[in-house]
């Protein structure tokens, strides 16, 4: 049976093995989106999206200027 993952850019991709998987995503993150994802978080999108279908298929990037919501 087929895993899938989708990005939000409407890519999916799939593989019968965890290794295919994981290799999909690195290659699309690094050709799409200019992200260089290790094998740890290629693992967690792959994780977080067999939880919930809907959950977020980037990892959030702390930009400079952000706070945390109490003017720290």
């Amino acid at each position: 049976m087929d895993r899938v993952i989708r990005c939000h850019c409407g890519f999916e991709a799939r593989a019968e093995h965890e290794d295919g998987l994981l290799g999909e995503v690195q290659r699309h993150a690094s050709e799409a989106h200019g992200m260089a994802l290790s094998r740890e978080e290629a693992l967690l999108l792959a994780f977080r999206s067999e939880l919930d279908d809907g959950a977020p298929t980037a990892i959030p990037r702390k930009t400079t200027g952000q706070t945390d919501g109490e003017g720290r």
